[in-house]
């Protein structure tokens, strides 16, 4: 029988195929990690022993009204769904780019009825007689991967999947920090807020205060004036900041996948810095742990698989051919064995001239693969740079925050003192005023330095790359 003659010839091929598989080769630079030399500490303090990026985010951010924004806009995020489906995407890729490492079945069929004709096209005459051809067919293609063309491609696909989860787990990262440091930013905007109307309050009491001695000829036009402007500045500063909160509300309601809304705040700007022990570790680890570098590192390797599929290009292909089926001038007929058919073949197709096309190509993915080299180095070097500033940072806010509150203190007495003096009648009210007008700028930058120092405990564990996992 046909069928049976076809199935041994195609085993005999498919025998010879895996053979010549088992011998082939693979062109292009094999993939090795990249080294990049980091220093042996972070240039800044490193508080703690330790890694803070090996522990989960909840045991660093220790705010629950902070942890329950943070599960909503990993569950809700939709640019974080987003990022997922196309992870899913990429890992299809991997299953496309494999799928020439095995032999490709197909069939097809076809079927007319008419007279002096055959599948629609005209033939040689028969006789007028109605005629109703036909055929049907199986086929099997097998291209082999003698040059590692296509595991080569594989491997580049592999490696654009794993970078896509890694850019998925970098904007969980990065969503982490932006909804933290916007947590903290709302405690420092309610801080303010609070200052500027207790400011607004001790101004309207010191214009109505000189309003009436002005009345009275005891104060002058220029101490009424000097109430008056800075009751109207402290009076605009309240929608001002009003305004930036409910902006701030609104971008974070969002992150999490909520209509634009009010977010719940706990704790205070010095409870959330206090709450959590910050310990930089070494920066060897931060090139396994962080995502944006790992997907750096994984698009390098993709680089480097694409420049071995350009070199297979200028070899053959080879491939492997079977079909076998049955044709008919009148498909009542068909399924007999004198009218089957079957072949096996093998084709050789490779280039010839291609007017520079392949040379170019692989210059190309050279010139990609170098250019991945780059950023993959530029991303290292960012990082370091990123940490350590934090380090410093924190550092170098503890004694900002010292002197700010020693600042905040003097003004307070200063205007203690000065009310002291007033109702002693040893001085005039401008004197408080003065003191005041001090004093209330004072406080606010104290608040806006506490959440720069609060801002450190996220914004450094996830630049060590901790909050992914």
């Amino acid at each position: 029988m046909i069928m049976t003659t076809m199935k041994r010839m195609t085993a005999l091929a498919l025998l010879s195929a895996v053979a010549l598989s088992a011998v082939s080769c693979s062109f292009g630079p094999a993939w090795r990690k990249p080294k990049m030399e980091v220093p042996a500490v972070f240039r800044g303090k490193s508080f703690g022993q330790g890694n803070m990026a090996d522990l989960p985010w909840q045991s660093v951010l220790k705010d629950a009204k902070l942890a329950g924004l943070i599960t909503d806009v990993f569950h809700a995020n939709r640019s974080l769904v987003a990022l997922q489906h196309n992870v899913q995407a990429a890992r299809q890729y991997v299953t496309i780019a494999r799928a020439p490492l095995f032999p490709w079945a197909g069939y097809s069929a076809s079927t007319s009825k008419g007279m002096n004709q055959q599948g629609g096209a005209g033939i040689a005459q028969t006789g007028g007689l109605t005629a109703n051809p036909g055929s049907a067919a199986l086929a099997a293609s097998w291209e082999l991967d003698l040059w590692g063309k296509t595991r080569k491609g594989v491997e580049s696909a592999t490696a654009s999947a794993q970078a896509a989860q890694e850019e998925l787990n970098n904007m969980r990262v990065s969503l982490l920090r932006q909804v933290a440091c916007g947590y903290l930013q709302l405690i420092m905007l309610d801080e303010q807020l609070r200052i500027a109307r207790a400011s607004v309050e001790s101004y309207r009491e010191s214009l109505h205060l000189f309003q009436n001695q002005l009345e009275a000829g005891i104060a002058d036009k220029l101490q009424t004036a000097s109430a008056q402007a800075a009751l109207a500045a402290a009076e605009a500063e309240i929608p001002a900041l009003q305004m930036q909160i409910a902006e701030l509300e609104n971008t974070l309601s969002v992150l999490a996948g909520r209509m634009p809304g009010h977010i719940a705040r706990g704790s205070n700007l010095e409870d959330f810095a206090d709450a959590s022990k910050v310990a930089a570790g070494i920066p060897a680890d931060v090139l396994a742990r962080r995502p944006d570098i790992r997907a750096r590192e994984q698009e390098l390797r993709a680089a480097n698989a694409d420049i071995g599929v350009a070199i297979a290009n200028y070899f053959p292909s080879i491939s492997l051919t079977a079909a076998g089926g049955y044709a008919s001038a009148d498909l009542r007929h068909a399924i007999v064995p004198h009218r089957s058919g079957w072949g096996i073949g093998a084709s050789l197709t490779g280039p010839i001239f291609q007017g520079g096309q392949l040379r170019a190509n692989t210059r190309a993915k050279r010139e990609a693969f170098l250019a991945a080299k780059a950023n993959y180095e530029q991303t290292v070097l960012n990082a370091m740079a990123e940490i350590s500033t934090t380090l410093t940072s924190r550092e170098k806010l503890v004694e900002v925050m010292s002197k700010q509150e020693q600042a905040v203190e003097a003004y307070s007495e200063s205007v203690q003192l000065s009310m002291a003096r007033y109702k002693e009648g040893a001085a005039a009210y401008y004197e408080v005023l003065q003191a005041q007008l001090l004093l209330f700028p004072a406080q606010k930058q104290l608040a806006a330095y506490r959440y720069q120092y609060a801002a450190c405990v996220p914004t450094l564990y996830t630049q060590l790359g901790g909050g992914w996992k």
